[in-house]
């Protein structure tokens, strides 16, 4: 065990100087639903205790009432603590015409920076213009505060960031550019375009095949190299969107409901992780897709190691998380597998039993017939991961053409609670030609 803390050990910081030196910062974020903000960081100390306004104008073309946007300020104090913020439920409104927002409120005692910008919700074009900052410096005497570009005068997005200062952000459907001729004041305005995917329930990307007697769901976008996505045990592809919205630009990117699980039918069999498998290879088969790039979180990478087993020509490479090769309390941290089995006879409802039978009762692969597999894997965990790290470096070890990633301060859902960390690794895997050290 002590030899195996230090590999692991090795590998975090081997990983982390990797981060840092070859790929510089984390890129933003891809942020998912119909939402997409941007904002501005303003010096506050000076101003610390005292009254503010800020006022800003907004107007919003869409079909739908549902398209609304708000004014945002959000006070950052020293301790790094929110004070004074908006409540964007409350200040959301549909404005067809040009509107102006007043807010105002006192800046906190301990105040570090004052963050203003603008909300969208919804599907619609988005319009913002003159944002004016003023505050109360003595009883009944306002100052004005310079906004740098409040106005969008320099004809670009300059001083502004998509998303917070604290954690810039992409936003899946979102456009910001700033246009001149339909201004509220000046000649430009802020203008943000939004349409939003639904992933998962995307009629225009989706489509079902009969595989193995049931009706498969799944959904493709972009273009390129084909990825398929496999998701975890009563997951769907909804699941996936952040994994879609950041790698559809580069690859064909193939998001699957499993059997029995979102739109995927089910014809009564009983649930195996070779019989998924088997379906996913038809599906393959049938979009004439001789190898795939293969991602899969829990189950999913428990299918995509059977694909990578059995149809090897399938798989050009293979990335899991959180996969296990053996169902029992030796393959998971103390507690989980026991909650498992539980759950496989006294869960709420059909469904609930039957998934936690299937974890229960499988998969049964032997660590040594995974050395049958060709094709280069990447095995993924979280440090506290409810797969053992034991059972991960197990399954690493017995991949000949195989690379070990486990994520620092990350659980079974590493993939989601660091998804630019994750996105990072992922590419540099798939787009890198595999070699040991």
């Amino acid at each position: 065990m002590h030899k195996i803390t230090i590999q692991l050990c090795y590998i975090f910081i081997l990983q982390l100087f990797l981060i840092n030196n070859i790929f510089g910062q984390l890129p933003p974020a891809v942020m998912i639903g119909e939402k997409a903000y941007f904002t501005q960081n303003i010096n506050a100390e000076k101003f610390a205790g005292k009254p503010f306004q800020l006022i800003a104008t907004t107007k919003v073309q869409a079909d739908a009432d549902s398209a609304k946007s708000a004014i945002i300020v959000l006070v950052r104090n020293k301790d790094n603590s929110i004070g004074f913020h908006t409540d964007i439920t409350r200040n959301l409104k549909n404005n067809p015409n040009w509107t102006e927002t007043n807010i105002n409120g006192k800046i906190d005692s301990n105040a570090k920076t004052i963050e203003i910008g603008g909300y969208c919700n919804g599907d619609g074009v988005f319009l913002f213009d003159d944002f004016q900052l003023k505050v109360e410096t003595s009883p009944g005497i306002w100052k004005q505060i310079p906004i740098d570009n409040g106005g969008f005068e320099k004809g670009n997005f300059e001083n502004w960031i998509v998303g917070s200062n604290g954690k810039p952000l992409n936003f899946d459907g979102a456009k910001f550019s700033v246009q001149p001729g339909k201004s509220f004041k000046g000649k430009f305005c802020l203008k943000v375009e939004c349409k939003y995917t639904s992933y998962g329930n995307n009629d225009k990307s989706g489509n079902f095949v009969t595989v193995n007697g049931i009706k498969l769901y799944y959904e493709t976008y972009g273009s390129g190299e084909p990825l398929l996505l496999l998701h975890g045990n009563g997951g769907s592809i909804s699941g996936q969107a952040v994994r879609i919205a950041s790698f559809r630009n580069k690859y064909k990117v193939i998001a699957v409901d499993s059997r029995a699980q979102g739109k995927s039918g089910d014809d009564g069999q009983e649930l195996t992780y070779d019989l998924m498998a088997d379906d996913l290879n038809k599906l393959l088969e049938y979009l004439k897709i001789d190898s795939a790039y293969i991602w899969g979180q829990s189950d999913g990478g428990i299918i995509g190691l059977i694909l990578a087993m059995k149809y090897q020509d399938k798989v050009k490479k293979l990335a899991v998380w959180g996969a296990n090769v053996q169902a029992d309390s030796n393959a998971f941290t103390p507690g989980i597998y026991e909650s498992v089995v539980t759950a496989s006879k006294t869960g709420k409802t059909e469904k609930d039993r039957q998934l936690n039978t299937l974890m229960a009762k499988y998969p049964n692969i032997p660590f040594s017939d995974l050395k049958t597999i060709q094709a280069p894997v990447l095995v993924m965990a979280g440090d506290r991961d409810a797969i053992s790290l034991t059972h991960t470096i197990n399954i690493f070890q017995n991949i000949s053409n195989s690379q070990l990633f486990v994520m620092p301060g990350a659980s079974h859902y590493g993939a989601y609670e660091k998804p630019a960390l994750f996105n990072i690794i992922l590419s540099d895997f798939f787009d890198t030609p595999f070699k040991k050290p």
